[in-house]
């Protein structure tokens, strides 16, 4: 767990950790096991196990015969009619598999969660080196790339407030100040696209463009690797190329 993970963890309470883990386990589309879930969470397993516990309680997840967890049948009656996420999810999955094949680099799929940004898909790539699975982890929007091209996005009243409350670095790599976001934010408006340099972990560089729907922007896509081998200076004209096939694809 990273330093800036065990600080978020310290401030929430149960219901809190309750919540990101029923996330985790919804976004993941696949069974996951205690362990992986407490590695996503931030938490520790004994703390995953007890939350799973609750959670199937209440039957908001439920174990598979090898004592995986999954989606839980009380979760229909959150939101009686279908939600829109897994629908987003099913839809952009095979666009993440063929950017991962094309770019060689693992793909994700992340929308604006209010207060965060969520990351609910991911395709890895074959590459030898690669990033960890980022599927049900939140970021703060302005140390990775879907979620500065989200900002971009953003009126007027919502950025001012955001920018107001202050934002907290991640290294000496993110951008905090809102004079330099602002100018950011309006170049990435202008570009259509986002590179992030180091400025959430050191090593890894993400690039993001975002993903819209009959017209309505709903997500963001991007692709994440090692900063030795994947930046616009070394791929000047990979941005294009990723909106080319966003287009493409999903029109």
């Amino acid at each position: 767990m990273t330093g800036r993970e065990a600080a978020s963890t310290e401030t929430e309470g149960p219901i809190d950790r309750a919540f990101r883990v029923l996330q985790i386990v919804v976004a993941a589309g696949e069974p996951l096991g205690v362990r992986e879930i407490g590695r996503r969470a931030g938490v520790p397993r004994s703390t995953a196990s007890r939350l799973v516990g609750q959670l199937e309680r209440l039957r908001m997840v439920d174990r598979t015969s090898n004592g995986e967890v999954t989606p839980g049948s009380a979760l229909a009656t959150l939101q009686p009619e279908a939600s829109a996420m897994p629908l987003l999810s099913d839809r952009v999955r095979p666009l993440l598999v063929e950017m991962a094949s094309r770019f060689g680099e693992d793909a994700a799929l992340a929308v604006d969660d209010g207060d965060a940004l969520l990351y609910v898909a991911q395709a890895a790539s074959d590459n030898a080196v690669s990033v960890h699975d980022v599927t049900g982890e939140r970021h703060e929007f302005h140390l990775v790339a879907p979620g500065l091209v989200a900002m971009a996005q953003w009126d007027a009243a919502r950025l001012k407030a955001h920018l107001t409350d202050g934002l907290i670095p991640a290294n000496e790599r993110s951008v905090t100040k809102p004079v330099a976001l602002r100018r950011r934010l309006e170049a990435i408006r202008e570009a259509g696209f986002c590179w992030a340099e180091e400025e959430l972990d050191l090593g890894v560089n993400g690039l993001a463009v975002p993903v819209e729907l009959d017209g309505q922007a709903l997500g963001f896509v991007s692709l994440y690797g090692p900063s030795y081998r994947f930046s616009p200076t070394l791929l000047p004209s990979l941005a294009s190329e990723l909106l080319e096939l966003v287009e493409l694809r999903l029109g």
